[in-house]
């Protein structure tokens, strides 16, 4: 996942063409500075004690949470990118067959439709 949000940092011009691989992995990091995702159970963050690395299981539900933050003062990035905060969240339940159940599918994901929900559109 932090590769992916490297090379699209690249793409998008935040760092620069000839970044290293590993200093774009410390980017994306730095960027998004949580976790991609977690377990969810009866209660939103009630699953600390189960390991990250525990392989996935029909019946449990997890969060698919990517998100980018570029703080205002960043002068290492485009100013335009500046002051950019976004994460989009979805929770998936995984199955035993008919591969996952996404709960938040018609969430809005859009600029256009998010802007839409909040009455700005």
């Amino acid at each position: 996942m932090l590769a992916l949000l490297g090379r699209q940092l690249k793409h998008l011009g935040i760092l620069k063409a000839g970044t290293s691989d590993a200093d774009v992995l410390k980017a994306a990091r730095r960027y998004c500075p949580h976790h991609v995702g977690h377990y969810l159970g009866m209660d939103v963050h009630d699953t600390p004690e189960l390991s990250r690395s525990q392989p996935l299981q029909p019946g449990m539900v997890i969060t698919i949470e990517p998100g980018l933050y570029i703080c205002e003062d960043n002068d290492q990035a485009p100013e335009h990118f500046r002051g950019l905060g976004v994460r989009i969240e979805d929770d998936v339940v995984i199955r035993e067959k008919g591969g996952p159940l996404v709960l938040s599918c018609s969430a809005p994901k859009t600029i256009a439709d998010v802007e839409k929900a909040c009455g700005m559109g």
